[in-house]
């Protein structure tokens, strides 16, 4: 079968970058959720700050619906009815009740744990919530395909282990865990007896979500999985067979890298905290890169959430080869693949996939572009770029509808991610051309290209990273 391929695409350079004025007309994706204004705001009839008509203001603290999202835009429901275009910069999520009932928004329910019924994980959740482990929303949900995040995952881990709230200083464990956040008893309890760390920076992240990595470590060390004590250079090998080995994975999980939902969650602590051997289980088969082969191992890991239909190398190689034969036309050298670049590239695809959201800001970022908190996520994942001219880095984005289920499918995802980079190339001699001056920056040497594919939903998110070269030695950014 193929595909249909509507795309979209942005952008970020470490340079100065101008969005007062910028229209989009980006793809609209559907939303259904609340948020509280934290500025004031207006509400235009576009998403354009120039050109566009005010048709209300809605003052601090007020709760508006989002109905639709574009790049940089929400499309929002305000109390008196007007629908209209807000910056995303200008709102935050909140559990406020909106006073207006969407169609879309489902019915009040004195059901406890309402959306769980029929679930897959609903034995499990219904353990976890009668051991007074895990709490539903104050609407009476649960949300279990929810990716959890590292929070909610550190307080339910902490209450599976001890049964109870734990007793432990709330105080100084994280400079972004302060003592009054619900989590923090949890948090500082679970690093106190070394159940979780922080980043290399030294930060929590407690809303970062998880994958099933990262996970594995913390069910297997909390809930004292037995494990093998044969050592490994893959980290996350013996934690992932030591639950595979009990049947402890749900079959949901298609990669190790793949996020964990609220309802896998469930069902892992449940399937440990009462041996439960008898449901359908996932198993990976995880190989020991060769001394000789670590870029292979990185790329490996940079590509585990691709379809095995698809060649990425072969894909890989048609980007490249667009990229260069564009710069050799105006004289520039050629870029060659960094697979570090090639890895972050993917984490941050797969962070759009995860969120549904084709977007540049990082978790906590509130501006739209905030480069400081960019490059420490480029930090955190031990990449440093050097400073020439003021340029660094840079990062395109880009999304694409994809669908094939040939044996296979490389050529459909060529097709896929080619006409991304047509919309980069078309902006020269335009008015706008932010996409085009990161594909033929004259500094730039080293390029990455990552690539995320949700095929239940038959969308994949792209992302290129580029940069001068890197002033750091990251080891395996697969960690």
């Amino acid at each position: 079968m193929k595909r249909i391929i509507p795309f979209l695409f942005s952008f970020f350079i470490f340079t100065s970058v101008t969005l007062a004025g910028d229209c989009f007309s980006d793809p609209i994706y559907e939303r259904d959720w609340n948020a509280v204004i934290t500025t004031g705001m207006r509400v235009r009839d576009v998403a354009c700050m120039e050109g566009s008509t005010v048709l209300t203001t809605v003052p601090v603290g007020h709760v508006v619906h989002v109905i639709a999202e574009t790049d940089g835009w929400y499309k929002v429901q305000t109390a008196d009815g007007t629908v209209g275009w807000s910056g995303q910069w200008l709102l935050e999520p909140t559990n406020k009740p909106f006073n207006t009932v969407s169609p879309t928004t489902p019915a009040p329910t004195n059901e406890p744990l309402y959306d769980i019924v029929g679930n897959q994980f609903e034995t499990a959740i219904r353990y976890l919530k009668e051991k007074n482990i895990i709490e539903g929303y104050s609407d009476g949900s649960y949300k279990p395909s929810k990716s959890v995040n590292r929070a909610e995952f550190t307080k339910i881990i902490v209450e599976a282990k001890l049964a109870s709230n734990p007793v432990s200083s709330a105080s100084n464990c994280f400079p972004d865990v302060k003592s009054s956040d619900w989590f923090a008893g949890y948090v500082c309890y679970a690093k106190n007896n070394g159940i979780i760390g922080g980043y290399p920076d030294g930060y929590f992240r407690p809303a970062e979500t998880i994958n099933l990595a990262e996970a594995a470590k913390i069910l297997v060390n909390t809930l004292n999985v037995s494990k093998s004590s044969t050592e490994s250079s893959v980290w996350y090998k013996v934690f992932i067979e030591a639950l595979q080995n009990k049947s402890y994975i749900p079959n949901t999980f298609q990669s190790i890298s793949q996020k964990v939902n609220r309802g896998e969650m469930a069902e892992m602590i449940w399937r440990i905290k009462e041996n439960v051997y008898s449901q359908p289980f996932a198993t990976f088969d995880i190989q020991e890169p060769s001394a000789s082969d670590n870029s292979g191992a990185l790329m490996s890991c940079a590509d585990s959430n691709i379809p095995s239909s698809v060649d990425m190398e072969a894909v890989r190689t048609k980007w490249l080869q667009l990229y260069n034969n564009a710069r050799a036309q105006q004289g520039l050298s050629a870029y060659s693949y960094n697979d570090y670049l090639n890895r972050s590239a993917t984490v941050w695809s797969e962070y759009m996939n995860d969120t549904n959201t084709m977007s540049h800001k990082r978790p906590g970022q509130t501006n739209y572009y905030d480069y400081s908190i960019i490059t420490k996520w480029f930090a955190d994942l031990g990449l440093t770029f050097a400073n020439n001219y003021g340029v660094t880095y840079s990062e395109n984005i880009g999304y694409g509808t994809y669908r094939c289920s040939d044996s296979d499918c490389t050529q459909e995802m060529i097709d896929a991610i080619e006409p991304i980079f047509n919309a980069y190339m078309a902006e020269r001699g335009t008015g706008y051309t932010a996409h085009y001056d990161s594909v033929m920056n004259k500094y730039f040497k080293i390029i990455g290209l990552g690539i995320s594919v949700n095929t239940s939903k038959e969308v994949m998110y792209l992302t290129v990273h580029y940069g001068t070269e890197l002033t750091s030695n990251p080891g395996s950014v697969c960690e």
